[in-house]
């Protein structure tokens, strides 16, 4: 019988604060007001910091921000039927199935990461993720090898038309499932930061599960200061480093996973293979963007520490734990961001 433990994680980036909630700055200028709230979004704890003058105008701030991601998780969540995903899931592959510009924009986006990742990020990947339980809240199931392969066919971003005229999509395949879960929470954040923006506040931090974008500095001048946990010992800290104005996103095989038969299963799926990605505990990506970063994170996971130093794909940086526990990363991020692994 299969040995079966199914694990949903803490976030592996966490934010280092001090302090309280109401700071003196350096100028003899109005005292600045921290605001934390936070809500259960996108299947994990969003936390919003925001700095302001005004706690009324940052609460007010935070609210939009979270209104503004739950209309994203509701218009891109493939677990929802009523959702522009979910309806493209269930009819595209028999008619065109038109969509908002939004949706169609991020759509777009998302076939060209596939092109320029040559498929290794690959939101077809559906199928796949249904048959493994991955987009569930039921349990991980081990899938057998010959239904594998036949939705392993499914599984091919060039199969996807677009239509800009009249902004609708198809699925030249019966049965082809797209999945956003490797793009829409760093858009959603994104997002999310542009309406803190746009109600006047610059200085905050959003982290949604361990997916994170920092703006400006905090009220004693000082960048936020980011742990990356350790991938086996969630206790511990692997590192630290300081970030503004900048995003960061970590694809770990910790987050959603089974051990069966004493074998590690997670959500992170090679397209080419349909199985799990074996080579890495996890991958940690600064990008200019939360979407750029989340992208990244998972095409990487996926691509490999080699041939990342070839790509030095600037300005975005990463850090690799492979499996046996060894770490590697990009010496810039050390000298820009001073990055400090944890003895």
């Amino acid at each position: 019988m299969a040995l079966f433990t199914k694990s949903i994680r803490w976030p592996f980036l966490v934010v280092l604060l001090y302090g309280g909630g109401l700071f003196a700055q350096s100028k003899p200028t109005a005292p600045v007001f921290e605001v934390s709230t936070t809500k259960f979004l996108l299947g994990t704890q969003v936390d919003i910091i925001a700095l302001g003058k005004s706690v009324q105008a940052a609460k007010k701030a935070c609210y939009f921000a979270f209104r503004e991601m739950e209309r994203i998780e509701n218009t891109l969540s493939s677990h929802r039927a009523d959702s522009e995903i979910g309806k493209l899931n269930a009819s595209a592959a028999q008619r065109p199935v038109r969509v908002s510009a939004e949706t169609f924009a991020i759509l777009q986006r998302a076939l060209d990461y596939s092109r320029q990742f040559h498929g290794l990020f690959d939101i077809s990947i559906g199928s796949i993720s249904v048959l493994w339980g991955f987009n569930e809240d039921g349990d991980i199931r081990l899938p057998g090898p010959d239904t594998l392969q036949q939705k392993l066919a499914l599984v091919d971003y060039r199969q996807i038309r677009l239509n800009p005229a009249d902004t609708t999509v198809r699925f030249l395949k019966p049965g082809m499932r797209v999945d956003l879960g490797g793009i829409a929470k760093g858009y959603a954040i994104d997002r999310a930061a542009a309406m803190l923006r746009q109600h006047g506040i610059r200085q905050f931090l959003i982290n949604a599960g361990g997916d994170i974008y920092a703006s400006g500095l905090k009220a004693d001048g000082r960048k936020w200061r980011i742990g990356i946990k350790h991938p086996r010992q969630l206790s511990e800290l692997l590192a630290t480093f300081e970030l503004t104005d900048f995003a960061v996103a970590t694809s770990g095989d910790y987050e959603r996973y089974a051990i069966i038969d004493d074998k590690r299963y997670h959500h992170i799926l090679d397209p080419r293979t349909g199985y799990p990605a074996t080579d890495y505990r996890s991958v940690t990506v600064l990008a200019p963007s939360a979407e750029a970063a989340d992208v990244w994170a998972t095409y990487l996971f996926i691509l490999g520490w080699p041939q990342y130093k070839k790509l030095q794909p600037s300005p975005v940086l990463a850090l690799f734990v492979d499996h046996s526990g060894t770490v590697y990363y990009d010496l810039a991020w050390k000298q820009k961001y001073g990055l400090q692994l944890v003895e």
